[in-house]
């Protein structure tokens, strides 16, 4: 350099700012991923989504099991893990899914691309069910 310096001007990121941007596209990316995964067995129905969150019922607490369609964000608020101790649901995508109903009166929405299939299952394992959706009838 040449001469006296009159102004001079370094800029980036604070630390902080990098590592809280960093953990926010982490935990977005973590939250993208989640899967919501149930099974039905000869005992019990489970619902697990990613890592937040798994519930097991006995077959012997459902009461009855109804394929719907919903309205996820006024029902329940969107979609994810939604809802109170009494009235949950864990939908991923979509409007439709299997509500199932408590012998003590509360219920579990579990959101599913394949409701009709899921209600069979639990059909084949005893449970009562009943098809509330809409037939869908396609013109050829």
């Amino acid at each position: 350099m040449n001469g006296p310096v009159f102004y001079h001007e370094t800029q980036g990121f604070s630390p902080a700012v990098v590592a809280v941007m960093l953990a926010a596209v982490a935990l977005l990316a973590a939250l993208l991923m989640l899967r919501l995964t149930t099974t039905v067995t000869g005992d019990s129905v489970s619902v697990r989504y990613g890592f937040l969150y798994e519930t097991r019922i006995p077959l012997s607490q459902i009461a009855l099991a109804e394929a719907v369609e919903y309205a996820p964000l006024r029902e329940y608020g969107g979609w994810g893990i939604r809802g109170s101790r009494r009235r949950r649901a864990l939908n991923a995508r979509g409007n439709r899914g299997v509500l199932l109903t408590r012998i003590d009166g509360s219920t579990l929405l579990v959101g599913s691309q394949r409701p009709r299939e899921l209600l069979e299952a639990l059909s084949r394992v005893g449970i009562a069910t009943q098809d509330r959706l809409p037939i869908v009838v396609k013109d050829f």
